[in-house]
């Protein structure tokens, strides 16, 4: 050690055993349904509008609750079972047709005014969940429980 530095050791760790009861593997192929998981909803919040009117923070826990159980019956189906099979559960929306002017707002302070398609879930009466899809993968934008982003004609 001439240069007047410490020697670094080795460290040796012995060789993992694996536990004869311990199940090891792929993780996936132990879920329910994981054979056609990729062809089944799933949920993303990266983008969800914590601000705006939409946004989950009004919701008190009951409400939560309620509309994360209706988001677990979604996850039993497809992507063609929500949204092709005409209106309902699912459809989209073309982004620059939205009524909203506040919602095309929203989009634009989100950082997200390219979106070209936007899709919704129709949950309860008048509740909607809005989002982008990409594969399976419903990326969760906002909770309309009034149906306010795309209002009913009805009136």
């Amino acid at each position: 050690m001439g240069s007047g530095g410490k020697s670094k050791k080795k460290f040796n760790a012995p060789p993992a055993r694996v536990a004869e009861e311990k199940r090891t593997g792929d993780p996936g192929a132990m879920l329910p349904s994981s054979s056609s998981s990729t062809d089944r909803v799933c949920w993303r919040f990266t983008h969800l509008d914590r601000e705006g009117p939409w946004g989950l923070a009004g919701l008190d826990h009951e409400a939560i609750l309620t509309l994360l159980g209706e988001m677990v019956k979604f996850e039993s189906q497809t992507i063609n079972e929500l949204f092709h099979r005409g209106e309902w559960p699912g459809k989209c929306h073309d982004v620059p047709t939205l009524p909203n002017r506040a919602a095309l707002a929203r989009l634009e302070a989100m950082g997200l005014p390219d979106m070209t398609k936007i899709w919704k879930l129709r949950i309860g009466g008048p509740g909607r969940l809005w989002g982008f899809l990409v594969g399976n993968v419903f990326h969760v934008i906002w909770w309309d429980p009034q149906h306010q982003v795309w209002p009913s004609k009805k009136g």
